[in-house]
């Protein structure tokens, strides 16, 4: 019961039930003391009677002096209800005088007989003998020559001072439950300013937090307790609110991350679900970015990303929610948003995009969007994946455009037909690349094509997916393009090549990067040129890296370009080694200058080869 209560209520009944126990002490004090004062007025009264007594007794032992003494004070005292004179007579009391004239003579009441012989002055509690008069009976000692001889019994009608004690109990009581009532009230007052209505303000500002809403910092006028506990709650919100920010934004751009992503995106679908609106969901990504970073550097590449991240947020509408996806991907979430405003949207960001990000001509930041509503287009579990796609099916047609999921059936065949133009592109541009190896340095004749063979058997060999196979076998055709920047002199010089001579001959893996890393289409092959020429002892070039830090891909080209180099002419060597002596070569070189791996692999299938 009591924990249903409010605070303010429990306490208000804690302080009732003390003030009531206090008040109830009160009372009960008052009448006690009132009580005993009226006692004492009686015991005064029957002592006073009894001096006269014992004296007129003991100067004439005169019982009619004593009756007439007793119907006089009955005469004048309407008051005393009765008075007697109890006397010893041998072993037992008598009355020998009373107002009661009919009591005269007869024995004493039993019940009287232990107080009869006290030295001293009794008075009963008051009480009702069957008529409703409140009565009390004092005894006093009757004294003969200093003796107790026997008891004047005094019986007074109490009822004027019996309502003058229930008069004064009531009054107490009134003002008793009246100062209750007001202390009650001035207690609820002060309780509610200073205890209760501060709680409450922070009971309201936990559930504010609680419900995610905006919060307020509170400022209580209240005890230096409740404001020091309103101030440590302002301190540990705004410490939550900044952990919980710094949790949900990401570092570099300051928009909101990919996991505050995924918690509002289901949020808005089922507010989308609950009132009926549609949902809008941008996905952007910045084209070559990649290539960007390769080229200027990561520093640049963050600095771009800050850039974009500004010009989003400064394109959008209030509600709507940035956050950076990963990399250099931006989602938008706009919530009651249809197609025609999210491609408006969409189109804004991309051409603001074009004119405030970045500052070269030759490669300029653009972004490729797709556009994905809900429930149009996507249910819960795939509108990240259709926007998805709808921003590959932009970069697919050329990039720097906007693209909806309804647009993605009739873009297809038209993707379709570029990614055809450009492999045709791709290969032409390959193939004339390995020509201009060949007119270059006429010894390297058929060499990339056949290298490139070994590399595609030996990758085949391996298990490599189709697609690695692929992006080796046309790096293996093009891992001698920096060739193109060695002089002739020392490409074509027929013996040993000087230190020098070595030292420019080996930034030729350098070269063929740098000439390759301008082209979108070769960034997945540049590592595997790069470091064609690394060896697995560190003693390889150009950074002397070492067995893991390799990619598969350039261990595979090392050992077929070996090979191949061995049993082929060159300036250096007019007769080649024979294929026995190649063998002898790799396995020679086998885990310090090339991959053990590659090498038994490649030995294992080289006769099927030449075959």
């Amino acid at each position: 019961m009591l924990q249903r209560l409010s605070l303010q209520n429990k306490i208000v009944i804690m302080f009732a039930i003390v003030i009531v126990l206090t008040m109830s002490v009160i009372v009960f004090f008052d009448t006690y003391s009132l009580r005993h004062a009226v006692e004492e007025t009686y015991v005064r009264q029957l002592k006073g009677i009894t001096i006269a007594i014992n004296g007129r007794y003991e100067e004439k032992h005169s019982i009619d002096d004593v009756q007439q003494i007793f119907d006089y004070i009955r005469h004048k005292d309407p008051n005393v209800i009765k008075l007697t004179l109890h006397a010893k007579r041998g072993s037992s009391y008598v009355i020998l005088a009373s107002t009661d004239r009919k009591a005269i003579g007869q024995q004493s009441p039993s019940e009287y007989l232990p107080y009869l012989g006290l030295n001293q002055t009794l008075v009963s509690r008051m009480f009702n003998d069957g008529d409703e008069i409140a009565k009390v009976r004092l005894m006093a000692p009757l004294k003969e020559d200093g003796n107790t001889i026997g008891a004047i019994e005094l019986l007074l009608d109490a009822s004027q001072e019996n309502v003058l004690i229930w008069n004064r109990i009531r009054q107490t009581i009134l003002v008793g439950a009246t100062t209750t009532l007001l202390l009650l009230g001035l207690l609820w007052l002060i309780i509610k300013k200073l205890l209760v209505l501060p709680l409450m303000a922070l009971r309201e500002a936990a559930v504010t937090v609680e419900r995610g809403g905006s919060y307020q910092a509170l400022k209580l006028n209240s005890s230096q307790e409740i404001n020091e506990v309103a101030t440590a709650f302002n301190k540990m919100v705004y410490n939550l609110e900044d952990r919980y920010q710094k949790s949900v934004t990401d570092s570099l751009t300051g928009v909101y991350n990919s996991a505050f992503f995924r918690q509002q995106l289901d949020k808005f679908m089922k507010q989308s679900r609950s009132y009926g609106n549609s949902l809008a969901l941008l996905f952007c990504d910045v084209d070559n970015f990649k290539m960007l970073n390769d080229s200027k550097g990561h520093t640049y590449g963050d600095q771009i990303l800050k850039e974009i991240a500004s010009v989003i947020t400064s394109n959008v509408r209030p509600m709507d929610v940035v956050c950076r996806y990963g990399g250099e991907e931006f989602v938008i979430i706009m919530p009651d948003a249809d197609q025609n405003t999210a491609v408006q949207t969409a189109e804004r960001i991309r051409q603001m995009a074009a004119i405030h990000c970045g500052h070269s001509l030759v490669n300029p930041i653009t972004l490729s969007i797709g556009v994905a509503l809900f429930p149009k287009d996507a249910n819960e579990e795939s509108l990240v994946h259709v926007a998805d796609q709808a921003m590959y099916t932009a970069k697919s047609l050329g990039k720097n455009r906007v693209v909806t999921a309804a647009e993605i059936a009739l873009y297809k065949n038209q993707v379709y037909m570029k990614r055809t133009k450009d492999s045709k592109w791709l290969f032409t541009a390959i193939v004339s690349l390995a020509r201009a190896i060949e007119v270059k340095d006429p010894y390297t004749h058929s060499h990339s094509e056949i290298v490139s063979r070994y590399c595609s058997a030996i990758a085949s060999t391996l298990g490599l997916p189709d697609e690695e196979v692929k992006q080796i076998s046309i790096a293996a055709l093009l891992h001698d393009i920096g060739k193109i920047g060695i002089p002739d002199s020392i490409l074509h010089k027929d013996g040993v090549l000087s230190p020098e001579e070595y030292e420019i001959m080996k930034t030729h893996p350098v070269l063929g990067y740098n000439i390759l890393a301008s082209v979108e289409e070769f960034r997945g092959i540049l590592p595997y040129i790069l470091y064609h020429h690394e060896r697995p002892d560190a003693k390889g070039y150009p950074h002397g890296l070492s067995h893991s830090q390799i990619p598969l891909g350039a261990k595979i080209i090392a050992v077929a370009d070996a090979y191949h180099s061995i049993v082929s002419t060159r300036p250096y060597r007019k007769t080649p080694l024979i294929h026995e002596q190649a063998v002898e070569e790799l396995q020679v070189g086998r885990d310090t200058q090339f991959d053990a791996t590659v090498v038994d692999v490649f030995l294992s299938i080289i006769d099927e080869i030449r075959q």
